[in-house]
């Protein structure tokens, strides 16, 4: 079966800088990107000439998808790092994310910013509840404590 020039490119890009295993492992994850650009009658003549909003259409793609937030995530980056090693700049691939899963939340404990991937699940929200709850309770008790020490 002959390849398309864009698997041809991606396959010379991924040899340049991977190993065998790791062609063998994204090579099939860059198939399935260029079904997508198949699917919605896009064509490209090199990876370079691929635009940014299809890369995110990508991304929105793998978002609404019916699969893993995990296997979209390595989905994309398969596709993103194929993208890198062809040439492509690394400003606008950082750009690219999954909107749902990439959405950042302060921490409060450590002042940083985490990525939340998925919705807390409502028994943390309750459990955290509890412990705020129990601190305050705590903290009244001492109040009291020294109140009563002092008379």
């Amino acid at each position: 079966m002959l390849e398309s020039p864009l698997t041809g490119a991606a396959r010379a890009a991924l040899n340049r800088y991977s190993s065998k295993k790791a062609v063998e492992t994204l090579l099939p994850l860059w198939l399935q990107f260029e079904d997508f650009l198949r699917s919605n009658s896009l064509s490209t003549a090199s990876i370079l000439d691929i635009p940014e909003d299809t890369l995110r259409a990508y991304a929105s793609y793998l978002d609404h998808r019916d699969c893993h937030v995990d296997d979209a995530l390595v989905a994309l980056s398969a596709v993103l790092l194929v993208c890198l090693h062809a040439g492509y700049s690394g400003k606008i691939l950082r750009s690219v994310v999954i909107p749902r899963i990439r959405r950042p939340v302060e921490n409060r404990q450590w002042d940083a910013f985490r990525l939340r991937t998925y919705q807390p699940l409502e028994s943390s929200q309750f459990a955290r509840s509890r412990r705020r709850r129990a601190k305050r309770e705590a903290c009244a008790r001492d109040a009291a404590r020294a109140d009563n020490a002092l008379m």
